[in-house]
C-alpha cells in the first residue's frame, strides 16, 4: 500500500511540477519524471498485489458521504499494471514527440494533464468508495479531454472534443445514478455487494453500469466518440487512451457486475451480442479508413468487442455453474486487455512517429519506411502481427483462450446456449480474418513499397526516446507468447474473485500446448532463411521495388493505394459500410474526344460511422429542435418569470393536498 501511495503522490507532484516549471522544455521534463517515477512505484504495488490478499486504506474526507478509501486487490492490480507500464513508456516517448510536434508551445500543461490522467485512472482502479470513484472518474474524463483537444486550432479536433465531452458526461450521469441506487440499497457509499433485501432491481443496476462503463470501454453502440477522440490526441496520448483508458470501463464492469448478485442469462446474452457486433463492425470500419490513427482506433473498437464477448462467456459460465467455461471466459477477458494494451500502444507510438515525420496521417502519404527505419518498422511489423492474432505473439494467446472457451461451451451445453456460442464463434473467426487483412493493409501500404511523398522519402528515423518504448513493448508482446501458462497463472486470483466457483487450473491447461509454439516458429524461420540463402547464392539476383510487378520504373503513384488494397472486402461489405464516393472529372477542351481524355480527374471515398450517422446525430438533432421550441417560450420579462413560479407552486400544492395525490 505504501508503493501505491508513492505512485499517487508522484503523479500528483508531476502534474504540479509540470505546471509551475519555467522554460519550454522544463515542464515536459518535470511531468515525464513524475509519470515515470509513479509508474515504477505502481508497478511494484501491482506486482505485489496480483497474487496476495487485498490491502485496504481509508481516511476521513470532508466531502459529504465520502471516504478516502482505497483497495488494492488482485483485480485492481490487473488494471493498475498497464497504467504503470504504458504510462511511463508514453511519457518517455511524449517528451521527444511534443518537442517536434509543437516546438513553439510549452508542453507543461500537456504533461500536467497526462499525469492527472494517470492519477485518475489509478484512483478508479483502487477506489473503495462510490464518491471517490465518481470523483476519480470525472478527473479521468476531464484530463483526457484536455489532452484530446490539445491541438484545438483544428476544427476537427474541436468536434472530437465536444463529442467526447458529451459522451463522457452522459456516462458519468449513468454511473452517478447507479452509485446513488446502490448506496441507497446498502445504506452506505462503500463498494459492497447489493443487499439481498434491496428494493432496487439488479437488472437496472446492470444496465446503468453497462451504459456508464461501456461508454468509456468503447462497447458498441456506445463507441461513437472513440475514433475521433483517439485519432485527434497526440500519439502517446492515443496509445494511453486506446491501450489503457478503455480498460477502466472494463474494470468497472468486472468490479460491479459480480456485486449485483447471481447473473441471469440475459446479462450474458447481451454482452455476447454486443461483443460480436463490436468485433466484426470495428475491424470492418478499420479496413475502410485512410487515416492510420482512425484505422487503429476502430481496431480498438474491435478488441473492445472481443473483451466484451469474453466477459459474456465468463458470465454465462457463472450463471450456468460451469466452472471451466467461467474460468476460460474471465481469464481470456483479462488477458486480452493486457495483450491489447501492449500491441495497440506499440502501434500508436510507431505509426505516430511515421505520421509525424511524413507530415500526414494518410496511409497514401507514407510508404518505404520499413527498409529505412529498421527499429520503428520492425516494431510496427511485430505490433501488427500481434494485434492480428498471428501465432507466436501475445494476442494469439488470449484469442486462442477465447476460442477454447467457446468450443468448450459448444461441446458441453445444449439448446439456445449452444446456438448462441456457435453464432459468436462465427463472428470471432470472421473478425480474425478481417483483422489479418486490415493490418496487412497498414503494413503493406504504410511501410512497404516506395515512398509516396517527398516528406516520406526524406524522413529520418527518430531518436532513442521514441524508439526505446517500441522495443520494450515489442519485447513484451513476444514475452507473453513465450510463457502463456505463467501469465495465466498470474491472473488466477483475480479470476477467482470474479467467479468464486471457477476452475482456476483450466486456463493454464488450455494454454500449455502453446508453450512450444514460439520456439518451433523460431526454428522454422531460421531453417527457411538458411535454405533460402543456400538456394539463392548460386543464382544471379536482381533487386526491384516491392510490388513492382516486374516493371522496372514503377512510380509511387502506380502502387496499391489504401483504398484499392481493401477494395474487394469493402465492396462486398458495402451494404454495411455504405461508403460514399465522389468522382470529379475535368474534360478536355478540344474536339469530340474531350470526354474520353480528361485533363484531370479525382476520386474520393468516405465511410461514416453508421451508428453515429444513423442514430446519434438524428437523435441529437431532434433534441436540438425540441430545445429551440422551448427557447421560444422564454421571455426576458419579470411578469413571465412570475407566471412560471406561480404555475410551479400550483403544481406542488396540488401534489401535497389534492385527494389521492398526497399518498
Amino acid at each position: 500500500m505504501i508503493a501505491l501511495g508513492v505512485a499517487l503522490g508522484c503523479w500528483a507532484l508531476g502534474a504540479l511540477a509540470a505546471v509551475v516549471a519555467r522554460g519550454r522544455s522544463a515542464g515536459a521534463a518535470a511531468g515525464a519524471v513524475g509519470a515515470i517515477a509513479g509508474g515504477g512505484a505502481a508497478l511494484v504495488a501491482s506486482a505485489a498485489a496480483l497474487g496476495g490478499a487485498p490491502h485496504l486504506w481509508s481516511a476521513t474526507w470532508s466531502v459529504p458521504g465520502g471516504v478516502l478509501g482505497l483497495r488494492l486487490d488482485p483485480l485492481a492490480a490487473v488494471f493498475l499494471l498497464p497504467i504503470a507500464v504504458i504510462g511511463a513508456l508514453g511519457a518517455v516517448y511524449g517528451v521527444a514527440y511534443q518537442r517536434e510536434h509543437a516546438p513553439a508551445r510549452s508542453s507543461g500543461g500537456s504533461f500536467a494533464a497526462y499525469n492527472l490522467l494517470l492519477l485518475g485512472m489509478a484512483l478508479v482502479a483502487t477506489a473503495d468508495d462510490l464518491v471517490l470513484l465518481i470523483v476519480a472518474w470525472e478527473l479521468m474524463t476531464l484530463s483526457s479531454w484536455a489532452l484530446v483537444v490539445e491541438d484545438h486550432g483544428d476544427a476537427g479536433v474541436r468536434v472530437a472534443g465536444i463529442q467526447y465531452l458529451v459522451a463522457g458526461h452522459l456516462a458519468t450521469a449513468a454511473l452517478l445514478l447507479m452509485a446513488l441506487l446502490l448506496a441507497a440499497a446498502n445504506n452506505g457509499f462503500g463498494i459492497a455487494p447489493l443487499a439481498h433485501e434491496a428494493a432496487v432491481p439488479a437488472g437496472v443496476l446492470f444496465v446503468l453500469a453497462l451504459i456508464g462503463f461501456g461508454t468509456k470501454a468503447g462497447i458498441v453502440p456506445l463507441h461513437v466518440w472513440l475514433p475521433d477522440a483517439h485519432s485527434s490526441a497526440p500519439s502517446h496520448v492515443s496509445a494511453l487512451m486506446s491501450g489503457v483508458m478503455i480498460t477502466m470501463g472494463f474494470y468497472g464492469m468486472a468490479r460491479f457486475v459480480p456485486l449485483f448478485g447471481a447473473p441471469p442469462l440475459w446479462w450474458a446474452y447481451l454482452l455476447l451480442g454486443l461483443g460480436a457486433v463490436g468485433a466484426v463492425g470495428g475491424i470492418l470500419f478499420s479496413l475502410s479508413q485512410r487515416d492510420v490513427k482512425r484505422a487503429l482506433a476502430y481496431s480498438t473498437v474491435e478488441n473492445a468487442g472481443l473483451t466484451t464477448l469474453a466477459m459474456g462467456v465468463g458470465l454465462l459460465g457463472t450463471s450456468l455453474h460451469e466452472p471451466v467455461l467461467a474460468a476460460l471466459g474471465w481469464t481470456a477477458a483479462l488477458l486480452h486487455l493486457w495483450n491489447h494494451a501492449l500491441a495497440k500502444s506499440l502501434l500508436f507510438l510507431g505509426f505516430g512517429a511515421v505520421a509525424l515525420r511524413a507530415h500526414s496521417r494518410d496511409l497514401d502519404a507514407m510508404g518505404g519506411f520499413l527498409r529505412r527505419w529498421r527499429t520503428v518498422g520492425g516494431g510496427l511489423v511485430v505490433g501488427a502481427a500481434a494485434i492480428a492474432a498471428l501465432p507466436g505473439l501475445n494476442v494469439f494467446v488470449s484469442e486462442w483462450l477465447l476460442l477454447r472457451a467457446l468450443l468448450a461451451g459448444i461441446l458441453h451445453l445444449a439448446g439456445i446456449e449452444r446456438v448462441a456460442l456457435l453464432a459468436v464463434l462465427t463472428a470471432v473467426v470472421f473478425a480474425g480474418g478481417l483483422a489479418a487483412a486490415a493490418f496487412a493493409r497498414l503494413v503493406g501500404v504504410g511501410l512497404l513499397g516506395a515512398p509516396r511523398t517527398r516528406a516520406a522519402a526524406e524522413a529520418r528515423e527518430p531518436g532513442w526516446m521514441m524508439r526505446g518504448p517500441l522495443v520494450v513493448l515489442g519485447a513484451a508482446c513476444v514475452a507473453v507468447a513465450a510463457v502463456p501458462s505463467g501469465v495465466a497463472r498470474v491472473l488466477t486470483s483475480a479470476v477467482g474473485g470474479l467467479s468464486p466457483g471457477a476452475d482456476l487450473a483450466a486456463a493454464g491447461a488450455a494454454l500449455r500446448p502453446l508453450t512450444m509454439l514460439l520456439p518451433l516458429l523460431v526454428v522454422g524461420i531460421v531453417l527457411v532463411a538458411a535454405l533460402r540463402a543456400a538456394w539463392t547464392r548460386p543464382l544471379r539476383s536482381r533487386a526491384g521495388d516491392t510490388w513492382g510487378c516486374a516493371y522496372p520504373g514503377a512510380a509511387p503513384s502506380m502502387q496499391y493505394s489504401s483504398t484499392s488494397f481493401a477494395g474487394g472486402l469493402t465492396t462486398v461489405m458495402q451494404p454495411v459500410l455504405r461508403a460514399e464516393t465522389r468522382r470529379d472529372v475535368m474534360p478536355g477542351s478540344r474536339g469530340a474526344a474531350a470526354l474520353l481524355w480528361p485533363v484531370a480527374a479525382a476520386w474520393a471515398s468516405t465511410t461514416a460511422d453508421r451508428v453515429l450517422a444513423g442514430v446519434y446525430r438524428p437523435l441529437f438533432a431532434r433534441v436540438d429542435r425540441g430545445a429551440a421550441r422551448l427557447r421560444a417560450l422564454h421571455r426576458a420579462r419579470v411578469t413571465t418569470s412570475l407566471l412560471y413560479m406561480v404555475a410551479a407552486m400550483a403544481v406542488l400544492l396540488a401534489l401535497l393536498f389534492l385527494p389521492g395525490l398526497s399518498q
